[in-house]
């Protein structure tokens, strides 16, 4: 394969830099997510970035560029920066928050502003938001549940391996692996995701809590994509970081990075993250 004759005056064109640099841009998070187990930028503004050295380099492919016009270049800026503006725009987080479910628990009131929320107050927004996104897989009429569903332990497809899970994303029951073939009541899904999310998320992201006061939406939030991405990750977060010096509207907005699964976005993550942002902003305003 043959370089075309003015290979080096096109890689010199600030067109082929503009896109070379927007792929870098775009890396920049990957190594960070790879490397770091965190967002190293805010993706969004990565993002708008990243389309707008695109739109530049792209747009300015098909312009001449032998003889330099700031003017020309200026213009070109301005409509890259329109484009990018506008995609970011339209992918913007949705403004519609999931349906209200039920959830069994009394309401309670909005925590004193001297304290933390306690986790009696936490579940009554966390666990209804946890149960509408992590479902129970198969259910089945038995006359051992006093509501009469029990539930089958099914394949999760989104990590890799697969792996069995059981009721609202409980791979593990007392120590023992769940196995395909499990079997479960519906009260006993109800009881486990009340214990678990609290012993093992509620009080593990807890831990890394310096706050002396968050919303309550904020901590049921927090608690639901701690139970989604593990402590590990939720411990490392720049969300949990905005938590801790109070900026809760960018700790709310923060939990929406975290939409991929093995390297990709995946469509359900989006929704739920969008959903978890308009209950979180709800103890904002």
């Amino acid at each position: 394969m043959k370089p075309i004759p003015n290979v080096m005056s096109k890689m010199r064109a600030y067109s082929f830099c503009s896109i070379l640099l927007s792929g870098f841009a775009y890396l920049a998070q990957e190594f960070s997510w790879a490397y770091r187990g965190r967002e190293m930028f805010d993706p969004y503004y990565l993002g708008g970035v990243s389309l707008f050295l695109l739109f530049f380099g792209a747009i300015g492919w098909a312009v001449d560029q032998s003889k330099p016009d700031i003017w020309r270049t200026a213009f070109l800026a301005i409509v890259s920066a329109g484009l990018a503006g506008l995609v970011v725009f339209l992918l913007a987080i949705p403004a519609s928050a999931m349906d209200e479910v039920s959830d069994g628990l009394t309401p309670v009131t909005q925590p004193s502003s001297e304290r933390l929320p306690t986790w009696p107050e936490t579940a009554v927004y966390a666990l209804p938001l946890t149960r509408a996104w992590e479902g129970t897989g198969p259910t089945f009429s038995c006359s051992q549940s006093a509501q009469g569903t029990c539930v089958r332990a099914y394949l999760d497809t989104i990590p890799n391996p697969d792996l069995p899970t059981i009721c609202y994303g409980e791979t593990s029951h007392t120590g023992t692996r769940v196995s395909m073939g499990d079997v479960r009541t519906i009260e006993q899904c109800e009881a486990g995701l009340f214990r678990i999310m609290r012993d093992n998320y509620w009080n593990a992201y807890r831990s890394g809590v310096t706050a002396d006061y968050m919303p309550v939406q904020v901590d049921a939030v927090m608690s639901d994509l701690t139970w989604n991405i593990g402590p590990t990750l939720a411990l490392r977060s720049s969300a949990l970081e905005a938590i801790n010096r109070g900026d809760f509207a960018d700790a709310c907005r923060r939990m929406t990075f975290y939409n991929k699964s093995g390297g990709r976005v995946v469509r359900g993550l989006v929704n739920r993250r969008s959903a978890g942002f308009e209950v979180c902003m709800q103890g904002v305003a």
